[in-house]
């Protein structure tokens, strides 16, 4: 099966951003029970906009997630928070985005002892240009070798082929799928995560580009998929995806989504 990270809380994201900036953990609680209740496993945290003010609101935004059950991917290019946040978190997390830094890596190892944690491998280098799927590949390899070598566990690594916008060159999507593919040929009990909707910035009707590059992503061996899941169009994709391919035992998934959705519908028309 595919896990499902709602990432509906992204600080580059202007009315979220306010929500942040005014620690309104109401909002924070009601957004992230909604994702939850749409599949969502875990809820991402992206607070790099708020500056000086992330750490203070991760470590109590982590708190609201954890007390309704969710788990919790945290996004920070600060390395001092998401150790920070490594001590403060009950449940299991996921920390990204890691790049291949030894030091950076050590640092996050340590701190997280034995407590469950997933980490984000950041597969880029120094250039801004998409990277090629062999070149992609071989900072994986690094990744790997140096996670498993410092005794992590190949299913705690979530190897992140990071998307292009399509604008940018209308070859980026077949690139990712391409890279994807070469990670899960070379490394088929290591995970993957992606952000699809990245492929469509810039595009009218992104909806649409993700819906249909999420299906051809899982299909190739996705593991980890970060979405809005109240994004219905995306969803209803990732449901019939799994059911078609086999991943979605006696099609229990498929049948509950239809049945919420009818449900749902007959709510909606009794308000009316």
């Amino acid at each position: 099966m595919v896990t499902l990270i709602g990432n509906s809380l992204n600080s580059t994201n202007k009315k979220i951003l306010d929500k942040m900036n005014k620690m309104d953990f109401l909002f924070i609680k009601k957004e992230s029970l909604a994702q939850l209740n749409n599949g969502a496993e875990y809820i991402e945290l992206n607070a790099g906009s708020l500056l000086n003010n992330e750490l203070l609101f991760l470590i109590e935004a982590v708190k609201v997630i954890e007390g309704l059950g969710g788990k919790v991917l945290v996004r920070s290019k600060n390395i001092n928070t998401l150790k920070k946040i490594a001590e403060v978190a009950q449940n299991e997390i996921i920390l990204g985005d890691i790049e291949f830094d030894k030091k950076k890596i050590d640092d996050i190892l340590e701190i997280s002892g034995n407590r469950k944690v997933k980490i984000v491998a950041l597969i880029k280098d120094n250039g801004k240009a998409p990277l090629s799927p062999e070149k992609s590949l071989l900072i994986a390899q690094n990744f790997v070798d140096y996670l498993l070598d410092k005794g992590v566990n190949r299913d705690d690594i979530l190897l992140d082929p990071m998307i292009s916008s399509l604008e940018e060159n209308c070859d980026n999507g077949k690139k990712f799928l391409d890279t994807l593919e070469l990670f899960k040929l070379d490394f088929p009990r290591v995970k993957t995560i992606a952000h699809l909707i990245d492929l469509s910035e810039g595009l009218p009707r992104r909806q649409l580009i993700s819906a249909h590059f999420v299906s051809l992503a899982i299909e190739k061996g996705l593991d980890y998929v970060s979405l809005n899941t109240l994004e219905e169009t995306i969803l209803q994709s990732v449901i019939t995806t799994l059911s078609i391919i086999g991943k979605d035992k006696n099609m229990q998934s498929y049948i509950n989504f239809c049945r919420s959705s009818r449900e749902s519908k007959k709510e909606s028309q009794k308000d009316e």
